[in-house]
């Protein structure tokens, strides 16, 4: 007799192992924000798409972005600074707080813009909708069940207006980095720490769970001269691209547009990430 299909989510020890590798990679939001303080292109792909859509409602002043997993604010803060009114949401409290603190040095019509709010985005109910929900920088790869998928795509579903948009980035699953070697390092870097000033090496390596299509995540931060070596943990969902239309059309989503990276890259075999542009499917019903 075939054993039955198991839910990750069902599986306690395997769900104790995820909550530990969702929330340790954002446990520093500093070396966070110094890591990933290069990466604008997405940035700048979600500001464009919130002009566009304020101006096919014609209502910059007024409009208001939904972003789900706004993190330490790298997205939020230009949001606000550009004229949206913006609700971001998190349910990491020191990234929350890291916001907090940059909101807090906006001018003071920017700051006026912007709202967080502490919550799991899989359980959400703000009683209001929005015309632009934006899920960045592979936020949506804290999925890990089918049913967090449904429950997150609910949630959207619920505060998203009528005719509005949904647009998303996860990246698109490369099984050469999926199945390298998991006793050896990869992408070997200098940096200094922002809080100290010390030389690190970073590097990182995977396991990869083709079953539960969880990657598993350790990046390994080793001081310069010494012996002492500090190791982070982080999983990630793997979506695939047929899957991902599969999850978004029975969830009750038309894929307007997706793109194989932020400057309309084609979805092939080099794209980096999957970004995507949704609206919701009129004939819908669960």
């Amino acid at each position: 007799m075939s054993r039955p299909v198991e839910d990750p989510a069902e599986n306690r020890l395997l769900a104790d192992a995820l909550r530990f590798a969702t929330e340790e990679h954002y446990l520093d939001p500093e070396r966070y924000d110094h890591e990933y303080r290069r990466r604008r292109a997405d940035v700048n792909w979600y500001r464009a798409l919130a002009r566009e859509v304020a101006e096919r409602l014609r209502r910059k002043g007024e409009m208001q972005v939904l972003e789900l997993g706004c993190g330490s604010g790298r997205l939020l803060v230009p949001l606000a600074r550009d004229g949206f009114r913006v609700l971001g949401v998190d349910r990491s409290q020191p990234m929350l707080d890291r916001c907090r603190a940059r909101i807090e040095r906006l001018p003071p019509t920017a700051r006026a813009r912007a709202e967080v709010v502490r919550a799991d985005f899989r359980r959400l109910s703000l009683g209001r909708r929005f015309p632009l929900i934006v899920c960045p920088f592979n936020a949506m790869m804290h999925l890990y069940a089918r049913a967090d998928v449904e429950a997150f795509l609910d949630g959207v579903r619920a505060h998203l207006a009528p005719g509005g948009t949904f647009a998303f980035d996860v990246l698109q699953p490369d099984l050469r980095w999926l199945t390298r070697d998991p006793e050896k390092r990869w992408a070997r870097t200098r940096f200094k720490d922002p809080r100290d000033g010390r030389t690190l090496y970073y590097s990182t390596n995977t396991s990869y769970d083709p079953v539960t299509q969880i990657a598993w995540i350790r990046l390994f931060y080793d001081e310069a001269g010494g012996d002492r070596t500090e190791v982070v943990h982080l999983a990630q969902r793997q979506f695939f691209p047929q899957e991902l239309l599969e999850l978004l059309h029975y969830n009750g989503f038309i894929v307007e547009s997706r793109d194989g990276g932020f400057a309309g890259e084609p979805l092939d075999e080099r794209a980096e990430s999957q970004v995507c542009r949704c609206s919701i499917r009129r004939d819908f019903r669960r």
